[in-house]
């Protein structure tokens, strides 16, 4: 692993984790918390199940938990917050409504 491949990995975490600061002060549960996250990690470029499970684990969540809510999520067609999965497995998000930028 490259110095910049494990900063940007960490820079990521940390905005991750900022993130997930600013939706708990909104006094969001943990199902919304983590479906947010999980969005956040697929606009952010994080598209493979894997990766995307194991980081919104690294914030706190449960790897179980997060693995149903992102197969729950996909949609044929998906609408925000949801997610669609494309014919090689990777994740994908549409793009945020004006209403929530």
């Amino acid at each position: 692993m490259t110095a910049t491949t494990d900063y940007d990995r960490k820079a990521r975490y940390r905005r991750l984790e900022a993130l997930d600061r600013e939706i708990t002060k909104g006094k969001a549960n943990k199902h919304d918390r983590a479906l947010m996250l999980i969005s956040a990690c697929i606009s952010d470029g994080i598209t493979a199940e894997q990766h995307i499970i194991g980081t919104v684990a690294t914030v706190g969540f449960n790897h179980g938990h997060v693995a149903k809510l992102l197969k729950d999520g996909i949609r044929l067609k998906p609408e925000w917050p949801y997610w669609g999965r494309d014919e090689n497995g990777r994740y994908f998000v549409p793009p945020v409504p004006e209403s929530q930028n």
